[in-house]
Order: structure tokens, then C-alpha cells, then sequence
């Protein structure tokens, strides 16, 4: 769950501050107040591309900041599969300095825009006019089954089996290699 956006330095804002509450956010406002402002630093800390021309001063950084609240047994693997260490309070901050240059953190650590798109596809679910939803994603599908069948323990056992069986499954082809003299 997204409990806080930090925004500084991004098109017209200055800096910005939201705290979000548990449940449905509905940023709504009149033309011209900010609301595609706000979803274009979304995008960038989700890992879109970076736009110099976001930057309001261009002497100073732009940052987009968004703390998560997570589910470790939704998200533990994936932070262990990338290497990156796992905590509840999870911050992902994107950054792009003057000169143009993008960076991407998760819990202070520098990751790939890759990784960061990884991980942002399993956070948050943008909906806005004329854009279509994530309904027909098999993942997506399968997360709401899951959900519904409260199958979080028996997911999680599968998942590390099956990381386990995939580990011994590569080291025994790496064995055959060898012994073939591959």
C-alpha cells in the first residue's frame, strides 16, 4: 500500500508532501490543478522515462519519493531474487540530477529501472481516463484468486520449493556439462 509521496523539483512543484490513508485514493480536482503533475512523478518513481524537462529549477535535482507499505509474503522472494533487503516500511525513490542523469533506489540501494518497473508493476495500479487496466493480466488474475482463496502460506511454500528445484535442476545440468567435458 502507498502511504506517502514526496515530490520536489518536478514540472511546477516545488515540493509536496501527501500522506495516504488505507483504502481507495481519488485524486480529483479541477483543470489545471496538479492531478497529471502528480501521476507524471508517479510514472517516473514506477520507472518511466526520465524527462529533463520535469525538472523545474534546473540547477537543483529533481526527486520522487513513495513510501510502501508491504506484505512480506507477497514480496520477501522477489527482494531476495534482486538482491535487495526486504523491510515492511519498503521507499522507492527515483532521482534525476541537472545534468540529466536518472537513478533508482530501493531502500537506498541503487537498482536498474528494470528491476524498479519489476517491482512497481506489483505496487501500484494506475487508472486514469482512457487507459486500461491490468484485468486481463494472467499474473494479475491469478494474484486476486489467490487472494480470495487466502492461498498466501501455501504460495509462499511453493514459490521456495520451486526456487529450490530450479537451483538443483541448474546445478545438475551444469554438472552434466562438466562431466560431458562441455
Amino acid at each position: 500500500m502507498l502511504s506517502k509521496i514526496f515530490i520536489q523539483n518536478f514540472a511546477l512543484i516545488d515540493r509536496l508532501e501527501v500522506d495516504l490513508h488505507k483504502g481507495l485514493q481519488v485524486i480529483t480536482g479541477e483543470t489545471g490543478a496538479g492531478k497529471s503533475i502528480i501521476l507524471g512523478a508517479l510514472r517516473l518513481m514506477m520507472g518511466e522515462r526520465a524527462d529533463l524537462k520535469s525538472i523545474a529549477d534546473a540547477e537543483k535535482k529533481s526527486i520522487v519519493e513513495g513510501t510502501f507499505v508491504l506484505d512480506e509474503a507477497k514480496f520477501k522472494s522477489f527482494f531476495e531474487d534482486n538482491d535487495l533487503d526486504f523491510e515492511k516500511e519498503t521507499l522507492i525513490r527515483r532521482e534525476i540530477a541537472p545534468a540529466g542523469k536518472s537513478r533508482a533506489f530501493v531502500n537506498d540501494i541503487p537498482v536498474t529501472l528494470s528491476v524498479l518497473q519489476e517491482l512497481s508493476e506489483r505496487l501500484i495500479d494506475i487508472h486514469s481516463q482512457f487507459e486500461t487496466s491490468n484485468l486481463f493480466s494472467e499474473t494479475y488474475q491469478f494474484g486476486i484468486i489467490d487472494g480470495l482463496a487466502k492461498n498466501q502460506k501455501l504460495l509462499a511454500g511453493y514459490q521456495s520449493e520451486f526456487k529450490i528445484y530450479t537451483q538443483a535442476k541448474a546445478k545438475l545440468l551444469q554438472l552434466e556439462k562438466t562431466l560431458s567435458g562441455r
